[in-house]
């Protein structure tokens, strides 16, 4: 499925959203009812179908919770929408709610009448259409028979006044090295009905990090977003700046958007798959208030690290944040799928990144080696106990001080990794402990994951919760409370 949102030339001017961004309130969601899918798109994000997801009744809560946040549109992702059962109460009570409705499907049970019923409700219909050749359709699909189901849903939707009837439709094609030379021909194919191309680079994530023959270069994607932007001004009067990851679109979403799964997940985009909350624990408007990977994308300008945090184009640019989370383990880091970025990936961090120089520790007081993950207000932190290891006693074993020391030296990497790119050097005290648990001894050369876990935070003093593992095994377990300067930040 395409991770498209509502974007600013397709309703909100780059003053919107900012203005949205900076109040702390939504322009659209994507919502997704199932991941049950008939299809089985090599490239698509969703890896499972999932127990326990959303009742009808917390759907509808949800998308209120989204309306008093100022949200004036819901886009309906999947899984395939079309084949979830209350799919038409679920958009009937948005629009009874006063919002629009975007609906991605791959034509599964677009009937006639259930075409015509879109049409009714003023549902913008998203279908996918990788390829007008059958073979090539079916393959980037998964399935033999996905042209056949498509080209239904297309004559129907057409047949309902979808597209040059008036009613607004788009077609959603990955950019792959499949479909790559029928592309600009597509485009200007479905500009001449009147549907919206929605054409978008591959985001490096599920299927798609296995089945690497789907992907297309970078620059001959830029390329191709040149042919559609010389088509658009000459043929159909659109002027548009090509940059990633859509074509024809900015992609900004995470300043006014934000994505909810099946289980009730808060997370950015389906790339930027952070979960920072769940909508069963606490309500919509506190989960995005309080997340700081929310935050930091919607400080975007201050935030970002790297060659796009240089770019000219960055204000209403910061390429693909799902590649660059993919790709790298940070949501703040560079694209590294953008064209402008190609001869520059030695500027963008990877995790894991090492400890040196993001910490104030050294050795031979160094706890730490390397940060593997960053997530909501959490991280883990890897070490390998040395034999010259400071707090090994007679008998060869890490005394208990060394744990609470590893969980603050996680905690400050946590801290140091997120502000690297600032001009400061932020200063950071352990100040406290309590609550600490010790299961087992651990010796040199033993690998050891730290987990840091920012609990509460107020201004710059943080409650982090701290397990330090081995394998599968919690070696220690505690609290720590800490000082940072730019804990608040």
């Amino acid at each position: 499925m395409s991770c498209h949102a509502f974007c600013d030339e397709a309703g909100f001017s780059l003053e919107e959203i900012k203005a949205a961004a900076a109040d702390g309130r939504l322009l659209t969601m994507e919502i997704e009812c199932s991941r049950v899918c008939n299809f089985r798109c090599p490239y698509c994000y969703q890896d499972a179908e999932t127990h326990n997801e959303l009742t009808l009744d917390e759907i509808k809560a949800l998308v209120l919770q989204a309306r008093d946040l100022g949200a004036q549109g819901i886009i309906i992702l999947g899984g395939e929408p079309m084949i979830y059962p209350h799919i038409f109460e679920v958009i009937e009570y948005i629009c009874e709610s006063g919002m629009k409705v975007e609906l991605f499907t791959n034509g599964s049970n677009i009937t006639a009448e259930n075409a015509q019923r879109l049409a009714d409700l003023d549902v913008k219909v998203v279908l996918k259409l990788n390829s007008r050749n059958p073979e090539v359709q079916n393959k980037l699909c998964g399935i033999p028979n996905a042209h056949a189901i498509i080209s239904s849903a297309f004559g129907n939707l057409k047949s309902a006044g979808y597209g040059d009837g008036g009613k607004p439709m788009a077609a959603s094609s990955i950019i792959s090295a499949l479909n790559y030379d029928e592309l600009e021909e597509m485009w200007n194919w479905l500009r001449d009905q009147r549907i919206d191309p929605y054409f978008e680079m591959i985001t490096p994530q599920g299927g798609a990090v296995e089945n690497d023959w789907v992907y297309e270069d970078p620059k001959k994607v830029e390329e191709l977003f040149e042919k559609f932007a010389e088509s658009d001004r000459k043929r159909f009067g659109v002027d548009w700046k090509p940059q990633p990851p859509l074509a024809g679109e900015r992609c900004m979403r995470h300043q006014f958007s934000c994505y909810v799964d099946a289980v009730g997940n808060v997370m950015p985009c389906v790339g930027v798959d952070i979960p920072v909350g769940n909508i069963r624990e606490k309500p919509l408007k506190q989960v995005l208030a309080e997340s700081e990977v929310i935050q930091d994308l919607r400080n975007h300008l201050q935030e970002i690290k790297g060659p796009c945090a240089e770019c000219p184009e960055k204000e209403g640019c910061y390429g693909c944040r799902g590649a660059a989370y993919q790709m790298t383990g940070d949501y703040l880091a560079s694209d590294p799928l953008c064209w402008k970025n190609i001869d520059k990936q030695h500027e963008i961090d990877r995790l894991p990144i090492a400890a040196e120089g993001l910490i104030p520790q050294q050795a031979p007081m160094q706890m730490v080696e390397s940060l593997l993950f960053l997530g909501e207000r959490r991280a883990l932190v890897q070490t390998v106990v040395g034999e010259s290891n400071l707090f090994l006693d007679e008998d060869g074993n890490l005394e208990e001080v060394a744990y609470i020391e590893m969980v603050a030296q996680a905690a400050a990497l946590f801290n140091g990794f997120r502000t690297r790119h600032r001009d400061e050097d932020p200063a950071g005290f352990l100040l406290g402990a309590k609550g600490f648990t010790f299961h087992g001894n651990v010796q040199a050369g033993d690998r050891l994951v730290v987990e840091a876990t920012k609990d509460t935070g107020f201004g710059a003093f943080s409650i982090v919760n701290g397990r330090v593992l081995r394998g599968e095994e919690c070696m220690a377990e505690g609290q720590i409370k800490i000082y940072h300067e730019e804990a608040s930040a």
